[in-house]
């Protein structure tokens, strides 16, 4: 049986609340005693209760973190960066999702206001989230990532995502001068598909130049939709000169896939590239051009933040804004 704070104090003959005052480092135990509690708690091997003491403290040493999904590459880099900077900072991490379908009442009602967090980290990606809603009503230190939430007390992380999509439709108007640039996106509510679409029709305007119609797509950032929609029309499109440019690395994963499985070329006969840089972004073959998104730094910088929030409740709303660098590989054909 594990020992507990009463196995302690017996030991080392003092009260319970001199072993509390050890635990939470207060100077007012004096040196010998608070030496004979700590001697007591090595002999047993106390674990004081992390639950417990948040009640008592009014902190858990817990920190949130809720993302869209948890699935894939993009979001574990995110979680990875978090949890890294997480415990060198002395805290531990509590990780959940919230779809663009939820409002997050549940998620955001237990770590807040049930204290089982001491703030939390937020990635909103709908602007029409409900989520949105539920963040306003919640009274807690928080981080954003990506994006902002009007009348909601916060701080912030976000990518420079036009700068990143406008370097990479530059590059590919320069490279391969004279190839319509079709773009494939999320949703047309999701941020970032917003500020990369937003990119590619200034730099296609700086450049003379109108998107049609059929130039402009929404799907939902996966693999197999990307890849289902590319094959009724890769051979529409190899008619003339293209390259893609899919929002993220899955999607132009699905559309050279559907590509080489119609026996087209990439890039000889469509060029094709992404966005992200994750690990399918070097998998693929040929190789993707793509855009790095500083993803485990985002993760880390929010919990920084969080964590000077936490200490310092009263200082100015931060927002960091992190840069991407433009990859250039095979799959646009050209360096």
């Amino acid at each position: 049986m594990a020992a507990s704070i009463e196995d302690v104090a017996k030991r080392a003959n003092v009260s319970i609340s001199t072993v509390s005052r050890v635990l939470n480092r207060r100077n007012i135990v004096n040196s010998e005693t608070r030496k004979r509690v700590e001697e007591a708690i090595d002999a047993l091997g106390y674990r004081p209760n992390v639950f417990a003491r948040g009640l008592m403290l009014r902190k858990s040493n817990i920190l949130g973190l809720v993302l869209p999904d948890l699935h894939g590459e993009f979001y574990s880099e995110i979680i990875r960066g978090a949890n890294q900077k997480t415990r060198e900072l002395g805290y531990h991490m509590l990780v959940s999702s919230v779809t663009a379908d939820d409002d997050g009442h549940d998620v955001l009602s237990a770590v807040g206001t049930q204290g089982l967090v001491d703030g939390i980290v937020v990635m909103v990606t709908e602007m029409s989230s409900r989520i949105r809603t539920s963040l306003s009503q919640a009274d807690l230190p928080m981080v954003l990532l990506d994006g902002d939430v009007p009348g909601v007390k916060h701080d912030s992380v976000v990518i420079d995502q036009q700068r990143g999509a406008a370097e990479m439709v530059r590059h590919l108007l320069d490279s391969s001068p004279g190839n319509r640039v079709l773009f494939i996106g999320g949703h047309d509510t999701n941020l970032d598909t917003i500020d990369r679409l937003t990119a590619y029709r200034k730099v296609l305007a700086e450049h003379g130049l109108q998107p049609g119609r059929q130039d402009i797509v929404h799907l939902d950032y996966s693999y197999e939709t990307a890849f289902d929609y590319a094959s009724q029309h890769v051979l529409a499109w190899a008619e003339q000169p293209t390259t893609i440019f899919a929002a993220n690395d899955e999607m132009a994963a699905g559309v050279v896939d559907a590509a080489i499985a119609a026996t087209l070329s990439v890039p000889d006969e469509l060029k094709v590239v992404g966005f992200d840089d994750t690990r399918i972004a070097q998998l693929t073959r040929p190789r993707l051009t793509t855009v790095r998104v500083p993803k485990s730094e985002m993760g880390a910088a929010a919990v920084e933040l969080l964590c000077a929030r936490l200490k310092e409740p009263g200082r100015p709303s931060t927002r960091i804004t992190l840069q991407t660098e433009l990859v250039v590989r095979e799959s646009c054909g050209g360096r």
